[in-house]
Order: structure tokens, then C-alpha cells, then sequence
């Protein structure tokens, strides 16, 4: 969870705090600019805001159980300043609806993804407030064209390509709160890329819920990464996250070819067996995914791979989750976000007989954590002696003395504080240690002065 930066303004002040992923952090950031833009201020001490925002998370139930948690602690500034009006935005507004009014009171609106235009008419109204408290239609063509987000960094930023999900997997609540697909006008894509160039951004992160399935009338993905990679400036580019079934020919051959792309792919998994992935409705098999797994291996070298696992899942038998812990084997990922099968409401696996106790979920996830441990220093320890490029990113949190930078890769290096590094430069540095999951390294070239 994320609050906003404080900035001084006389036209009143907002606080919003972000739970969830990076389409919600950028949801937010573009919340923020349309604020600025009409004379707010942003200020990370709610007792100080006139606004108060909380942009949530419904991807599973502790993220919502925190989120209504912070929201309900914010009773206290309603209580003090009855006038401070407080919204509730994102996923899990979509997601519940009249059901939070009904349980907070204080809350005055609740707002979905589709629907932030309309907070801004909220907020600036001059008239009388609406007895409506609820806006969660979901509009299939609203893509917030025009709009551009405050940057998340200063070194690094990420942009919203496209928005909604069809893929209806039987775990997922995102198509329910996001709706459908639809993707952004490449020029208006490319402006932002250009703006946060303008502003000193080294390097952009690309976003969509499957960000390479990005098509519109002109352009699909791989056509929009050769066009990213060509914006005068750029450093690097990412995306993520991309969908198994949309990894084409076409789009790996634009990754090898375009040396702004990073050799790095997030590539999510969820389970080795084709029973489970039949059953989460991943459409693709395990076969196809050692396959895409081999072409990006083949046409990228030193990629790094990095997934997302699901342990558990509703009728996963032993032998299922064996052939996870054989597909990792095989892969052997540079890291994976791991987690055991909670139960969304509104998703179609919702309401059928779990086959495994907790216990045995977690028994399960336990075990994947311990091979992906494995797997993960084993990648970090091939990388030791070698030269790598590393994208200066902040100070390191245990030592101001030396600083964080990133590979192309997406490893973490800490090098000591030496002339001419400075954040957002570019250096070059053979590693030479690894403490954990950190790689430590040192500076072996002069470093590139960040722009200005």
C-alpha cells in the first residue's frame, strides 16, 4: 500500500492511499494528475486532506480485509472535519458495490474503474451532493484517452497500455471488476512514453491485465514495442503481464530485435498440469509453455524468466501439483510469486467442494517455496563474475553509503557509493557477491551522468 507525495497548494488537499497492483497504482497517478490539473494538492497527511481516497484491491480476501480496515479508520477524520469527503475507488468498489456504504456510513462515494471522471465531478461539483452513493456502471470503450498519470518514479515509470481482461480464468475476479478488454490509441501510448522521457524517466514499464494481447485497428504488441523502442531518449523498456496464449513468433521477434527491450519476462505459469490448467481456463497447456519457454531462451540471451504459481487450486491432486514442481524443475524460473487457492466470490470456480484442507494447501506451497528458493539462487549465482548493466534506481535501504541499481535482467546489484554514480545513471559493474536473494557487485566503468 502506497500514499501520495506531499505537494503545497491553496485550492485544498487530497490524500489517497493505493492497495493492490500496478494497474492500481497507476489508476491512482492518474487520479492525482486529474486533481492537480484542477488545482488540488496532494498531501500524505490524511488529518490534512479535504479528500480522503482509497484506491482497492479485490484480487484476493486479505487484500480487501485491509482495505476495509484503513477505510474504516478513517471514521476518525470524518468525526473531526464532517465536511472531509472520503471515496472508495477501484476493484474492490466494483466488486462490492452499495455493500460498503451499507457497512461504513462515512463513506460518502464509491467509485469503480470505469467511473473516475465521474469522481472528478464529485469532487469539483458546486452543487448540492447526491443522495447516490454507489458508480460502478462499467463502460466497455472507456480507456481515459487524453489522460496522463503523474509519473510513479523518477528513474522508472509505468504506463497503462490497455485495460480489462476476456480471459475469464476460474480463480480470477479481474474481468468482473475491470470488464472487458480494450486496448489504448498507440499515438496517445507513445505521447506518455515521450512525456516521461521529457520528465527524465530512463525507462518504461508497459502495463495491461495481458498486455500482449494489445491490438487496435493499426498495431498489436509487437508492432507498439517497435514503436516504444524507437521513442528518442528511452533507456529500457518492460512490460508485464503478459498471457501465455499471446506469445507469438512475431512478438518474441520483436523483443530480440529491439535493444531497448529488457531480457527479462514475466511469464505466468499459475500450475504444471494440463488437468488444472484445463480446469482454471488457462488455454494454453504445459507443453505450449515449456515450447514459448524454449523460443524466448533461443532468441534472447540471458533472458530471465520469473512467474506466478497457484498451489491448491479446486481438484489438484498429487499428482497435479507434481507436475508443477516438474515444470519448475525444468524451467528452473529466476522467481516466482507463489500463492495457495483462496476462493473469490463472483469467479466461476466460486462455490465448488474445495478438495484440500488449508493445512494440506499450505503444506503444498511450502514446498513450491523451497524448490523456487533453489531455482532462484541458482540463477543469481550464474550471474556471479559477470559484467552486467546496471540502471542506478535509489540508495540502498541498508546502507546510504551505497546504492540499488537494476539489471536487464530485473536483479537487484548493490554497489558502493563511488564518483560519479548518482541516481538514474547508467553503469557497468561485474557482480561479485550474493548475500541472499541480493546480488552485490562492482562499479567497472565510469558511470553515465543521469540527464537532465
Amino acid at each position: 500500500m502506497k500514499t501520495s507525495k506531499t505537494t503545497e497548494n491553496q485550492q485544498g488537499k487530497y490524500f489517497l492511499a493505493t492497495f493492490g497492483c500496478q494497474m492500481n497504482e497507476y489508476d491512482s497517478n492518474m487520479i492525482g494528475a486529474m486533481l492537480e490539473n484542477r488545482g488540488m494538492a496532494a498531501t500524505e497527511d490524511a488529518a490534512q486532506a479535504d479528500v480522503l481516497i482509497v484506491n482497492t484491491c479485490s484480487i484476493r480476501g486479505g487484500a480487501e480485509d485491509r482495505a476495509y480496515a484503513r477505510i474504516a479508520a478513517m471514521k476518525y477524520h470524518k468525526r473531526q472535519r464532517p465536511g472531509v469527503r472520503i471515496a472508495v475507488i477501484g476493484c474492490m468498489a466494483q466488486n462490492h458495490g452499495d455493500k460498503i456504504p451499507a457497512s461504513l456510513e462515512h463513506v460518502d462515494y464509491v467509485v469503480g474503474p470505469d467511473n473516475y471522471k465521474e469522481l472528478e465531478g464529485l469532487i469539483f461539483s458546486e452543487v448540492a451532493p447526491s443522495e447516490r452513493k454507489v458508480w460502478t456502471d462499467q463502460n466497455d470503450f472507456e480507456n481515459y484517452e487524453g489522460l496522463m498519470a503523474r509519473l510513479d518514479g523518477t528513474v522508472s515509470s509505468h504506463i497503462t497500455i490497455m485495460r480489462g481482461c476476456n480471459k475469464q480464468c476460474a480463480y480470477c475476479i479481474v474481468p468482473n471488476v475491470r470488464g472487458v478488454e480494450r486496448s489504448r490509441d498507440v499515438e496517445s501510448i507513445l505521447a506518455e512514453v515521450r512525456h516521461a522521457v521529457n520528465e527524465g524517466i530512463h525507462e518504461v514499464c508497459l502495463l495491461g491485465q495481458t498486455v500482449n494481447s494489445y491490438r487496435t485497428d493499426t498495431d498489436n504488441f509487437a508492432g507498439l514495442i517497435r514503436k516504444v523502442n524507437a521513442v528518442e531518449g528511452l533507456k529500457r523498456v518492460r512490460f508485464m503481464s503478459p498471457h501465455p496464449r499471446h506469445f507469438d513468433p512475431e512478438t518474441i521477434r520483436a523483443m530480440a530485435e529491439c535493444g531497448k527491450v529488457c531480457n527479462h519476462v514475466h511469464l505466468p505459469l499459475q500450475s504444471g498440469s494440463n488437468a488444472m490448467l484445463k480446469k482454471m481456463r488457462r488455454q494454453y497447456t504445459r507443453e505450449r509453455y515449456l515450447e514459448i519457454v524454449a523460443e524466448l531462451r533461443a532468441a534472447i540471451p540471458n533472458v530471465a524468466i520469473t512467474t506466478d504459481i497457484i498451489t491448491g487450486f479446486v481438484g489438484e491432486t498429487e499428482s497435479d501439483f507434481e507436475d508443477t514442481l516438474s515444470l519448475m524443475n525444468e524451467v528452473r524460473f529466476d522467481h516466482a510469486f507463489m500463492f495457495s487457492y483462496s476462493p473469490r466470490e463472483g469467479t466461476p470456480a466460486f462455490g465448488e467442494t474445495e478438495t484440500l484442507t488449508a493445512e494440506e494447501k499450505q503444506a503444498r506451497l511450502e514446498r513450491v517455496i523451497e524448490a523456487q528458493m533453489k531455482h532462484t539462487e541458482e540463477r543469481l549465482d550464474a550471474l556471479l563474475g559477470r559484467e552486467e548493466e546496471l540502471l542506478i534506481e535509489e540508495r540502498s535501504s541498508r546502507d546510504s553509503r551505497e546504492w540499488m541499481g537494476k539489471t536487464r535482467c530485473f536483479k537487484k546489484v548493490i554497489v558502493p557509493e563511488v564518483a560519479g554514480v548518482e541516481k538514474g545513471a547508467f553503469v557497468r559493474a561485474r557482480i561479485s557477491e550474493r548475500r541472499g536473494i541480493v546480488l552485490r557487485g562492482e562499479v567497472i566503468t565510469q558511470a553515465v551522468p543521469a540527464e537532465k
